[in-house]
């Protein structure tokens, strides 16, 4: 009896460890295939620029998408992002576009969850853990490039955390051709090198605080700093293989120096707490700071990174990946009363298992969602003026275009003959450009002196937009298109 009972018991626990697991595999499905998740202002030039490369063969070094930009210098820094992409999209549509981020999600997951569980060894914490952490992160699930970003950033610390427990420092060479892989998909791979930075100072940093350093396989301990000086060396080498070389670091540090611009975009200004995302993000913060708080001696390497991540992430919505993944990890590895000889693991079976219910649920959602090209499509003309754009291209409207920021990349690929006044891409566009326009459509005094509409022979507006109004009365333009979302207006007599 005591037997039977006791196999029972062991059924019930293997199949909540089944059920747990298959629900975290499978949220990122319930999550991503909604038509929200492609309503992004930046993928379009994104893919614009991929056809470009994928028709010249070559990256471009010019920009050929803007009137203010045309023929400056301009880097496409994530080109296979861009390449990618564009694949997606010229095989699948606008599907291939959802395809890219539930798939990266999905990646991000199983990242992430092998992470905590290399720290966190039971399932049920470690899946709690990293569902916080995905649904903390689920405001960034949109097809951008900082999703390979996120991807990498996790796979780095994975490879950091089991060099840090097993001393096996063959594995640190794993780095170099992810940061050759990285530093063409996203220029956000300077995140990683900063961490292999902390890595470094923290067994110079321990010694002069005088704390001893003993070798103790299966625990977290720092690495030599000679060995990390190599790596970081190889790693910085790695990055130079991009089709922009050593130039990729000046596009850096160009971005970097235009701090005013996370005054003015959204998703580069601090977080709002308007959203559940990001008060868990909060949550996890203080979560981690408690756990370091506590423990009887402060690990350096994940103080420096929750030091960092925090100033990082609370400065800009972008990057609340950042403190939520090292978050993650330090809760993972609060508990130092758990017996490193349990593991609660998985056999291959209950892998395939897993694999197949979370097939099935996925096949669910997608018929449950109704998932196809033409719903995508009318979320995306309900958006971004998809008709009016028709319209210009049937009628052969000539420029200079004039149109909103946030609609300049999908014009960049919608009406590929006329450059757009201004888009997105912040390396083309600099923080003073991008205040004035604000002020020119929300119609502030000095809107009638803008340049930019000066010149213009073609405006794209929003209807909802102070300036939209105020063209209709405006004598040197002519309104010749109107529907529910944009109003095109011509300038007479030019």
């Amino acid at each position: 009896m005591r037997s039977l009972k006791s196999r029972f018991s062991g059924y019930e626990t293997s199949l909540r460890r089944f059920a747990l697991i298959t629900a975290l595999y499978a949220a990122p499905a319930w999550i991503i295939l909604t038509p929200a998740h492609i309503v992004d202002v930046d993928a379009w030039w994104h893919l614009r620029t991929g056809q470009w490369i994928v028709q010249h063969r070559w990256v471009p070094y010019a920009d050929w998408f803007s009137s203010y930009g045309m023929g400056k210098p301009w880097a496409a820094y994530s080109w296979l992002f861009e390449i990618l992409i564009y694949g997606l999209f010229s095989w699948l549509g606008l599907i291939g576009l959802l395809l890219y981020v539930y798939g990266s999600v999905l990646a991000i997951t199983g990242a992430l969850h092998s992470l905590v569980r290399k720290l966190e060894p039971r399932v049920a914490n470690s899946v709690a853990i990293t569902a916080l952490a995905i649904l903390a992160m689920s405001r960034l699930w949109t097809p951008r490039p900082w999703l390979f970003t996120i991807l990498l950033f996790i796979i780095e610390l994975n490879v950091l955390i089991g060099v840090r427990r097993s001393r096996n420092f063959r594995m640190l060479w794993v780095l170099p051709p992810l940061f050759a892989l990285w530093a063409n998909l996203h220029i956000q791979f300077v995140y990683g090198l900063f961490v292999l930075g902390v890595a470094a100072l923290e067994d110079p940093t321990n010694r002069l605080l005088g704390r001893e350093i003993a070798i103790d396989e299966g625990r977290d301990q720092s690495l030599p700093f000679g060995r990390m000086v190599v790596i970081i060396i190889a790693c910085l080498i790695a990055t130079l293989i991009n089709p922009y070389h050593f130039k990729i670091y000046y596009w850096l540090f160009d971005t970097v120096r235009q701090a005013e611009l996370y005054e003015l975009i959204t998703e580069l200004a601090a977080m709002r707490f308007r959203s559940l995302p990001h008060w868990l993000v909060l949550s996890l913060t203080l979560g981690a700071a408690f756990v370091l708080g506590r423990a009887k001696r402060v690990n350096t390497f994940w103080g420096l990174m929750l030091l960092a991540g925090a100033f990082l992430s609370f400065r800009s919505s972008r990057d609340v990946w950042l403190v939520t993944i090292v978050s993650a990890a330090i809760i993972s590895n609060a508990r130092t009363d758990v017996d490193s000889n349990v593991h609660e693991g998985i056999t291959k079976g209950q892998v395939a298992l897993i694999v197949l219910a979370t097939s099935s649920l996925l096949a669910i959602t997608i018929r449950v969602y109704g998932l196809s090209n033409a719903r995508l499509q009318k979320a995306i003309e309900q958006n971004f003026p998809v008709a009016a754009a028709d319209t210009i291209q049937t009628r052969g409207y000539p420029g200079p275009l004039y149109n909103h920021f946030n609609w300049g990349g999908f014009l960049i690929w919608h009406l590929p003959n006329l450059p757009v006044s201004i888009d997105s891409r912040a390396n083309v566009h600099d923080a003073n450009r991008v205040r004035r326009t604000f002020q020119t459509w929300k119609g502030e005094s000095n809107w009638a002196s803008d340049p930019d509409l000066a010149t213009a022979r073609l405006i794209v507006a929003r209807k909802d937009f102070a300036l939209t109004q105020l063209l209709r009365l405006d004598s040197r333009f002519e309104l010749i298109y109107e529907d529910d979302v944009a109003a095109v207006f011509i300038a007479k007599d030019r």
